[in-house]
């Protein structure tokens, strides 16, 4: 990729020929960096606090959004500037975040039907995990289910979706479990395992989620087999805290039905003796 020549298209990814704040962001440049989570790091190593990235962020959308009046060519920059910003809100617990994911949603609802539908189900992901957060249940099942859908159209046209596919799947499956519907959870969660070989976890974070799933069913055998293999999977890949989900499994059972799944999971092949010998030293420790 060519060095990026402005902040707006090294923060967005989108060429462009929107300046801001040249004196303090040439630096940044300079770095070869890409992203608004590069750029916040950059601005703190210069003493500055996240307003004064937020600051930055708002004048490149309210110059870009100047633009588009005149030039819809810049509808596609406006709305990974208004999904980014809210992304950026989001991670601060800002409500602002909102305004900015609904404009990102409207602008990018124009290009359902093409493979730049995947920035729409972005946006949707996004908003849904807003709506999770602000206690809106209803519209956060509509954004997570839809994103779902799309991704799932997607993947089904090209296996380069995969990835994205099964993390809308997993997010799904998350939010019925977090909305106490747990059946309905592990049904995605399930899917979701279909395609572990492309998760950079192997697996883990799917096999905590159905392991949530199973104890939140009352079903405290599956729950502990689950919660053993996740941690057993994420010794090695991380993605899931072994103590926590071992802890979880000791709510649920006793340390030796829990020993002995471990062994059992051993004995069949499914935990190699690395894993089974470190599991086993750190469930010792949490006793």
């Amino acid at each position: 990729m060519e060095k990026p020549s402005c902040l707006t298209e090294a923060l967005f990814g989108i060429p462009s020929d929107i300046v801001v704040q040249p004196e303090l962001t040439r630096g940044f440049l300079e770095r070869g960096e890409y992203g608004i989570d590069a750029f916040r790091i950059y601005m703190r190593e210069l003493g500055y606090s996240d307003a004064k990235v937020e600051e930055v962020l708002l004048e490149i959308y309210r110059e870009v959004k100047r633009r588009c009046v005149e030039n819809p060519k810049y509808e596609e920059l406006l709305a990974a500037v208004c999904s980014e910003i809210g992304a950026f809100y989001l991670d601060l617990g800002y409500e602002g975040a909102e305004r900015f994911l609904l404009e990102a949603f409207n602008l990018r609802s124009k290009l359902y039907g093409s493979e730049r539908a995947f920035l729409l189900a972005s946006t949707m992901n996004k908003l849904g995990i807003f709506y999770v957060q602000n206690r809106k249940p209803e519209k956060a099942e509509i954004m997570f289910e839809d994103a779902y859908t799309i991704m799932k159209e997607l993947y089904e046209q090209s296996k380069k979706f995969e990835l994205d596919y099964v993390f809308a799947t997993i997010n799904l499956g998350t939010f019925y479990y977090e909305v106490g519907k747990a059946d309905e959870g592990l049904k995605y969660q399930f899917e979701a395992l279909k395609h572990k070989d492309v998760l950079p976890c192997s697996g883990a974070i799917p096999y905590f989620n159905i392991a949530l799933c199973y104890q939140d069913l009352g079903d405290y055998e599956k729950a502990v087999e689950y919660y053993v293999r996740a941690s057993a999977l994420a010794l090695e890949r991380g993605f899931v805290d072994v103590e926590e989900a071992l802890s979880r499994a000791l709510e649920v059972a006793s340390s030796e039905k829990v020993y002995s799944k471990i062994e059992e999971l051993f004995n069949r092949g499914e935990i190699g003796r690395s894993e089974f010998e470190r599991l086993i030293e750190i469930l010792r420790g949490l006793e």
